[in-house]
């Protein structure tokens, strides 16, 4: 009795240990927004106290009005949009069929398949952004949004994450399906695709945070500034408004609210289709 005392009375303390640890990483993760946030805030004479103030006296709000109307935020904002939406799309779209067919179907090589795919993961944009700029160069999608969607359009996370959530429904529903006479298409968007909601809203959100983010891409193929996405006009603005910090921190913000807000929308989706992936 006493040692089962002494083992709750432990677990207690050890929860209590881990919510703490987790707390305050938590808190080291959020001091950079905030600050941020309380920087977008304040007149440029305060940003540049020191020491550093958090709170801001007086809250200046129209921070955010002037910094949309300096620059062309509302373009970029629609740049990005458009350019992040068109991504998930054809990743949900295109992610899903080879997910599908290198989990359901056989077919010869389809391993070596698998294995190239998931070697790409280890290659970084980078070591290949060259040959990519070469080829839309070559294609004529240099300042287009075309050469902006492209090379975004299917991923190596996506076909491995689909994979992986496709190997985990039974295969006796899809058996039961052709038995009825279901074509094989139809087994796909019917029955195998909706019982793996939660992967594909979690790779709905990894592709519009990594698209919406995405700083590389843009700087390759947009040259002109109607073709600016978010990340790249904000740098961009930096350089012009590099001494106005509080203009700089509200166009941060700006850019941050959208994917913060769906993130908070679709967290318990995004955890729950990455643990039943394996990914975790």
């Amino acid at each position: 009795m006493v040692g089962s005392q002494s083992e709750k009375m432990w677990n207690r303390v050890s929860r209590g240990i881990y919510l703490l640890i987790l707390t305050a990483g938590a808190l080291v993760m959020l001091v950079p927004f905030l600050w941020t946030l309380s920087t977008s805030l304040k007149s440029l004479g305060q940003a540049l106290v020191y020491p550093p103030q958090w709170i801001p006296h007086p809250v200046l709000w129209q921070n955010f009005v002037k910094t949309w109307n300096i620059v062309p935020m509302g373009h970029w904002f629609l740049n990005s949009t458009m350019v992040s939406v068109s991504v998930v799309v054809g990743n949900v779209v295109l992610d899903s069929m080879a997910g599908y067919a290198l989990a359901r179907i056989s077919f010869r090589g389809r391993s070596l398949v698998f294995f190239g795919i998931i070697s790409m993961l280890m290659i970084p944009f980078q070591s290949i952004m060259l040959p990519v700029y070469i080829i839309l160069r070559t294609l004529g999608l240099i300042n287009s949004y075309a050469g902006l969607i492209l090379p975004q359009l299917v991923s190596a996370m996506g076909v491995f994450l689909m994979r992986q959530a496709f190997l985990n429904v039974p295969g006796e529903v899809e058996e039961s399906a052709i038995i009825d006479g279901a074509s094989r298409w139809r087994i796909f968007w019917q029955i195998s695709l909706p019982m793996v909601v939660p992967t594909v809203l979690t790779l709905a959100l990894m592709m519009f945070m990594g698209s919406w983010n995405n700083f590389l891409l843009p700087l390759l193929v947009a040259n002109n500034q109607s073709f600016w996405t978010l990340p790249l006009g904000v740098v961009m603005f930096q350089q012009q408004y590099y001494t106005n910090w509080p203009y700089l921190m509200a166009a941060a913000v700006m850019a941050t609210v959208p994917v913060t807000i769906l993130f908070l929308v679709l967290q318990k989706w995004f955890i729950q289709g990455i643990s039943t992936t394996g990914l975790k």
